[in-house]
């Protein structure tokens, strides 16, 4: 009996083995459309909590709708030491990475830093019913001369 009842229990275990979970992106009709507008800065998290405008400036980031998986980001940045990139840039073609999460834009990668550890993304929210479209947002980049890494601001979006 003893031999049944342990022959039935590896059974059981071999039986119910789950295979190893895998992230598989949500797929939006038409992610773009879902974010695209104007975002303006809001809070700085690195090195310290600061609300802006800092030393009178800001920083806002307009996402343009190119195809439902695709964006161009236009980024106003002026100079403001380590609370800027300090610089106006435009990505004319990003991908749009859809997560339960919410939507991940990689705007530049750095392929020395494992994890894209020195690049820039903005990481934008998925909006909560019973809204259609995101308000909050997270801007990672790497201000010029700053060694410790890099700095994070909070946006929401504007329009």
């Amino acid at each position: 009996m003893k031999k049944q009842l342990i022959i039935l229990g590896l059974t059981a275990c071999v039986a119910c083995q789950h295979d190893a979970p895998s992230v598989q992106p949500v797929l939006a009709p038409d992610a773009a459309k879902i974010i695209a507008g104007t975002y303006m800065a809001t809070i700085a998290r690195i090195p310290d909590v600061k609300s802006y405008p800092i030393n009178g400036k800001t920083i806002t980031f307009q996402i343009e709708r190119i195809a439902p998986d695709t964006v161009r980001v236009n980024v106003q940045a002026p100079a403001n030491g380590f609370y800027s990139p300090a610089r106006d840039t435009t990505y004319n073609k990003v991908y749009v990475l859809t997560k339960p999460q919410g939507y991940y834009l990689t705007l530049e990668t750095d392929k020395t830093q494992p994890n894209n550890q020195l690049g820039s993304e903005l990481v934008i929210a998925s909006p909560l019913a019973p809204d259609t479209s995101p308000n909050w947002a997270s801007y990672v980049f790497l201000p010029p001369g700053y060694k410790l890494g890099r700095v994070s601001a909070e946006f929401t979006k504007v329009k």
